[in-house]
């Protein structure tokens, strides 16, 4: 807010300025036509942030996330807010060196700009996502899109599969008669790289949390309608999932394998999301998207979408090496989600929130993954078992949900206080 004041109060110097007597109308008309400009430019800021008050974001997660922001390495200034719609986004601002050259630049917009870590990162999280903590795990994918050029891989082994892309593109190109433009190179490879990126913020998300990751994701995918998902922006939803589903059966024992013997319940790949369809045969999809996306980008994507399916487990790959080697404490492994489950969920069905868990030395703050990992196991296979509050009305089942949020939310408030106090001590 600082910074957008700043911004103001530079409009306003400006205006000051245009009212000196001797000024021919043209520079009188050229300050008065800037400060209309910064006055429009704070007005849009004011918009861009707006949804970040505390009765839209739980203060309880933010400490929490900027625990994980930090541990990333992820200098920038950081901020949540909540939109109405059925959107998670990490959203870049970088305007502060558009106004370091201003001629009346307000001290306090100078200051402002220098205080801030550039650029400024906004995550959105939509608005269903506050009634349940659990969801908040898709958070971390766009913390994973903060890191995502630090997940490389080796795309050496992948060159027949991308030859046979190129070989699928161009019989398409011919079959549909498309008349192939000068930009259709560049779009080829910026539709590949931003295919690659959300396969990277996955790739880290699941790192970060686990089946909560998992849970939550195919949570975001079934509100957001019946689609494909598949668009030159982001890869088919199904085959996103599947990968993720894939990494859950790896290890021995598995997340899979520990979800069902703590809770009882075996994990679908299709759960909390029976109504996102797959991608049809090649032709049909190509024909579904074309309205969408036009012939080129369609085609492109249409043919992409195999060699993505499989150069996608080695991206996940190395997004676990790199927590690995850079944050292994963030890591969160299916041992840990078997200490958790047995540690935690019973207690919690009781209306104990999971604070504290069992570590080397004695008792320690639980993480959020811990609490986002419970959590969608009590939501997933307890309800029944949570006491709704006694004497209030309503509906049983919202009752009962809205007191796990509850219970979930005074969790991270408290081992997050715990942590700052370890830590500080």
């Amino acid at each position: 807010m600082n910074y957008v004041e700043g911004i103001a109060d530079s409009a306003r110097l400006y205006l000051q300025e245009s009212m000196r007597p001797g000024l021919t109308p043209d520079k009188e008309l050229e300050l008065i036509t800037e400060a209309e400009r910064l006055g429009e430019a704070s007005y849009t800021l004011m918009q861009w942030v707006a949804g970040a008050d505390a009765s839209q974001i739980p203060h309880q997660i933010v400490g929490p996330f900027q625990h994980i922001v930090k541990k990333l390495g992820i200098t920038n200034d950081i901020f949540f807010r909540s939109e109405h719609l059925p959107n998670y986004e990490l959203g870049p601002d970088d305007s502060g060196k558009n106004y370091q050259t201003l001629t009346y630049l307000a001290p306090t917009l100078k200051k402002a700009i220098g205080e801030i870590n550039w650029p400024i990162l906004r995550v959105t999280v939509p608005g269903h996502a506050m009634g349940m903590l659990p969801h908040f795990a898709v958070v971390n994918h766009e913390l994973g899109h903060a890191i995502q050029g630090r997940i490389q891989f080796d795309e050496a082994p992948f060159q027949h599969d991308l030859q046979q892309f190129g070989q699928r593109l161009g019989a398409r190109v011919q079959k549909e008669s498309i008349n192939w433009s000068a930009k259709a190179s560049s779009l080829i490879q910026a539709i590949y790289n931003r295919w690659l990126n959300e396969i990277r913020a996955d790739a880290v998300a699941y790192a970060l949390s686990g089946p909560s990751f998992f849970f939550a994701f195919c949570g975001f995918i079934q509100l957001s309608g019946k689609s494909y998902g598949i668009a030159p922006t982001h890869p088919p939803t199904d085959i996103r999932r599947s990968l993720i589903f894939r990494e859950m059966s790896k290890e021995n024992p598995s997340f899979l394998a520990v979800f069902k013997a703590e809770t009882g319940m075996e994990i679908t790949e299709t759960i909390n999301s029976p109504g996102v369809p797959s991608c049809p045969p090649p032709d049909q999809l190509y024909a579904d998207i074309v309205p969408l996306f036009g012939r080129e980008a369609a085609a492109i994507c249409t043919e992409l979408a195999p060699a993505i399916a499989v150069i996608g487990p080695a991206i996940f790959d190395a997004a676990r090496d790199y927590i690995i080697a850079h944050c292994p404490d963030l890591l969160y492994s299916p041992t840990q989600l078997q200490v958790d489950l047995s540690t935690h969920l019973e207690a919690l069905c009781n209306l104990i929130p999971p604070i504290e868990s069992p570590g080397p030395n004695g008792p320690e703050p639980t993480s959020l993954s811990t609490i986002l990992n419970v959590g969608w196991a009590a939501l997933l296979t307890r309800t029944d078992k949570i006491s709704a509050p006694v004497g209030k009305s309503g509906d049983e089942t919202a009752n009962k949900l809205e007191r796990l949020h509850e219970l979930l939310l005074k969790a991270t408030e408290l081992s997050d206080a715990r942590r700052i106090w370890e830590e500080t001590k």
